[in-house]
């Protein structure tokens, strides 16, 4: 009967030969785990209302393998027990993109279910924070791997995956091993993460429903406060389409493209005192006139100011009209033509201008030149 020593002498001679054999197919591995993961990552994209942080490779390295191998309380029979020499990480933004990519990978992949864990479900509670999920997978045999292989995919939040990392860098991995001055904050730490996933998860959701009902709730006269989601039902409605067709017409061009910078047109819309999608429809019929006789004196300026020339525009980008309605508002006043210098001035100053008083000035007196020549030296 072989004694301990001759027994740990054998299993440390087993463990060496396992290591000379992993060095051989690392290559093999690393080709066979970037034909998964490109595999992976091409069936994912097909999910269009799925978005993604990353898909990542990893393969195991020789130091990680030989201090799994010679952990105390396991025993391997072959290198290929070790199911994580390859791994693959999936990153969302949202914690419902777990499930929704858990239920693509049990669809398309060969699951070894007796080895893959739901850390989300687990008992253990020495662990902080996150628990990801976890897959092992059988590789498809192939003639130059052996057909035992099998790979981990582990499926986590960005916010799991900065805990785990986080976690990892500390280098305390169960709450016995913490001292005790930090355990109670990264308890308290983790419950914070945990609730931020949560409440990213139903802002997004909240978000989905108000850009839902938006084009009603604005079809039926409802006053709503303009934002990144209004203004895009807003850049559909009639009275905006008019009048981008109306511009295009005049400027020889098509109406087309994505619309025109939706954040600049948020920030005019703004300094000029439009607030709502109901004042702004109501500002462009009323401008309408004023709108439609400022486009060539305007580009008169834009060419001389920014050599912005219509030539320069392939098309018209829907929402145009919104940023000649702000020149509209900001000129209609009876007040002296000082004043809208004045109101010119503090549009360039704030939007495209703002540590720059100096060039606000000069631009306001050029295109107030332009477009009332009388008062152009105001």
């Amino acid at each position: 009967m072989a004694t301990p020593p001759d027994r740990a002498a054998n299993v440390s001679s087993a463990h060496d030969a396992w290591l000379v054999l992993y060095d051989q197919m690392v290559p093999v591995l690393r080709a066979r785990g970037e034909r998964v993961r490109d595999a992976l990552a091409q069936q994912l994209a097909d999910d269009a209302g799925l978005k993604l942080h990353s898909i990542t490779l990893r393969i195991k390295s020789r130091e990680s393998v030989a201090a799994k191998l010679a952990r105390p309380d396991r025993t391997y029979r072959s290198l290929w027990e070790l199911t994580d020499l390859v791994g693959l990480r999936v990153i969302t933004y949202f914690e419902d993109g777990v499930d929704r990519v858990a239920r693509l990978i049990e669809r398309q992949l060969p699951i070894d279910f007796r080895n893959s864990i739901d850390k989300r479900k687990s008992a253990e509670h020495d662990r902080f924070g996150y628990r990801s999920l976890h897959y092992v997978c059988r590789m498809v045999p192939d003639r130059d791997a052996h057909d035992e292989i099998r790979y981990e995919i582990q499926v986590r939040t960005l916010l799991e995956h900065a805990w785990a990392e986080i976690e990892h860098d500390l280098g305390y991995k169960s709450r016995d091993s913490v001292p005790a001055v930090a355990r109670r904050r990264l308890n308290r730490l983790a419950g914070l993460l945990e609730l931020a996933d949560q409440e990213f998860t139903a802002i997004r959701r909240e978000l989905a429903d108000y850009a839902t009902t938006l084009p009603a709730r604005i079809a039926s006269a409802d006053e709503i406060t303009l934002d990144r989601l209004s203004l895009g039902s807003l850049l559909d409605c009639a009275e905006v389409r008019e009048l981008d067709l109306a511009i295009a017409a005049q400027l020889g061009r098509s109406l087309g493209g994505p619309p025109f910078f939706p954040d600049y047109l948020l920030r005019l819309l703004a300094v000029s005192g439009l607030s709502t999608v109901g004042m702004t429809r109501a500002a462009l019929v009323r401008h309408r006139a004023a709108i439609v006789a400022m486009v060539h004196p305007y580009f008169r300026f834009a060419s001389a100011a920014w050599r912005l020339s219509p030539e320069h525009l392939e098309r018209v980008s829907p929402g145009y009209s919104v940023l000649f309605l702000v020149h509209a508002v900001v000129l209609d006043s009876p007040s002296l033509g000082i004043d809208k210098f004045e109101r010119l001035v503090h549009l360039y100053h704030q939007v495209d201008y703002p540590e720059d008083r100096p060039a606000a000035q000069r631009v306001a007196g050029e295109l107030l030149a332009v477009l009332d020549p009388l008062r152009g030296g105001a």
